[in-house]
């Protein structure tokens, strides 16, 4: 599959540059990205000599191919090269991500890699993509988030499936709604375990107000669904946001999604075009069916500074993040660089 889509992306290159050269009359264009990320983070106990460990945070290498065909086909292409979360095993993130590549019950290295065809207000898209679920949270690039600073159901839901959607865009362009169909995370080869999603979302900006609301029956066994409501909503004013999610389940590291809720608000400050300042904060919660009385409870919080240094681009950030969590009783520190490099 890898070879494949290399031999593919070197033979459609020539066509996609001379595509770029073109696109101010035709529409066409291609860009190329790679994105590379360092993180130094230090994860300290809180517990009575409890210690702590020194960790590579959501260090990585990706890069992302997209443009258009022609002026209703389009393509998309983000790849997970390597990952180096871990000081002790350097490589071992980057090891499953390559031999993930034929399952659905994880991620690897091919995050997504799709087609869209848009015909008047439709838009029809064919491919790996991301499931549609997971409000604001999932809406943001996973090379761009802060791991002390997520969910549980962002870290074990493998949210990239086969399948396809079909989307519908509002002519005042306020409102898209949008049906999909993937494979599920649940079964462990894509369509050969014969387990699928089925997803309903809303997407709406509206003035200051922005959301993304979805429903999804997530295929967990033959005949057996467990329903996944997401509610994202935001808020801007100026120089300010403020966001909430909410969740119908929270993630698990056995049983990918246990029935319960998730609540996360999040507040960005930017006092200057430089510098961004985010506050974010989440609570699970979710009983046990094994065991009466019992119920898992999780709260977290923290704090990341972002700085862009570049002059008029975003492209390269500075980042400082510190964040608690109260399940885990750690304290994250994190200071890293993220990089955007457009080859062309």
């Amino acid at each position: 599959m890898k070879r494949l889509l290399v031999v593919c992306a070197a033979a459609l290159l020539p066509c996609f540059l001379v595509s770029a050269q073109e696109a101010d009359n035709s529409g066409r264009g291609v860009g190329l990205s790679v994105i590379p990320r360092l993180d130094l983070s230090p994860v300290l106990s809180t517990e009575k000599g409890g210690g702590g460990e020194f960790t590579l945070g959501n260090s990585s290498l990706y890069s992302l191919f997209e443009g258009n065909i022609t002026e209703s086909l389009s393509f998309s292409v983000c790849n997970h090269w390597a990952g180096f979360d871990s000081i002790h095993d350097v490589m071992g993130t980057t090891k499953q991500l390559y031999q993930s590549t034929f399952y659905s019950d994880n991620t690897n290295w091919v995050d997504w890699a799709y087609l869209t065809y848009e015909v008047g207000n439709f838009a029809f898209t064919l491919g790996k993509d991301m499931v549609t679920t997971g409000g604001l949270e999932f809406d943001d690039y996973d090379f761009e988030v802060h791991p002390a600073l997520v969910s549980s159901f962002w870290q074990n839901f493998a949210s990239y499936q086969w399948g396809a959607k079909a989307a519908f865009t509002t002519p005042s362009e306020g409102d898209t709604f949008s049906f999909q169909f993937t494979t599920s995370p649940y079964g462990e080869r894509p369509f050969a375990s014969k387990l699928f999603n089925y997803s309903l979302e809303w997407r709406g900006t509206h003035g200051p107000l922005e959301t993304i609301w979805s429903a999804t029956a997530l295929g967990v066994d033959k005949g057996e669904f467990q329903p996944v409501f997401t509610l994202g909503q935001r808020l801007s004013f100026d120089s300010w946001t403020f966001g909430l999610d909410a969740f119908s389940v929270v993630g698990d590291e056995v049983d990918i999604l246990m029935k319960g809720f998730t609540l996360m608000p999040v507040v960005t400050w930017s006092p200057a075009e430089k510098f961004d300042i985010l506050a974010k904060a989440g609570y699970e919660n979710y009983a046990l069916d094994t065991v009466e009385d019992i119920t898992y409870k999780r709260w977290w919080g923290g704090l990341a500074l972002h700085w862009f240094p570049l002059r008029d681009s975003r492209d390269l950030r500075v980042h400082a993040v510190t964040a608690y969590d109260h399940a885990l009783s750690c304290v994250t520190l994190s200071f890293g660089v993220l990089y955007n490099i457009s080859l062309f």
